[in-house]
């Protein structure tokens, strides 16, 4: 697996919210480059997700997808992607969950 360059990265890079992480897994399921393990926690008996930043291309594919808002994208200068909510309201409205 090659690290992201920095040209591929459009929404910034993944963050998780520990608070909200339920360790579900739906985000490493869904994770196209494989940034995305579970490791344990105190916080949760599931375990909590850790994105691996050196392959994160910032797709936003595990924002949208996480049930639990537990993955925030961030822009490199690191404020929050407002676009995030959007897009997964409309891939709701879509149908895709």
């Amino acid at each position: 697996m090659q690290p992201a360059s920095a040209g591929t990265r459009k929404r910034g890079l993944a963050q998780i919210r520990s608070e909200c992480c339920t360790g579900c897994r739906i985000c490493v399921q869904t994770c196209p480059t494989h940034s995305i393990t579970i490791v344990e926690s105190e916080l949760n008996f599931n375990g909590i997700a850790v994105v691996d930043m050196q392959h994160c291309t910032g797709c936003n594919i595990c924002a949208i997808d996480c049930p639990w808002t537990g993955v925030d994208m961030f822009n490199p200068d690191g404020s929050r992607r407002e676009q995030t909510q959007y897009d997964k309201q409309l891939r709701r409205l879509r149908g895709y969950h």
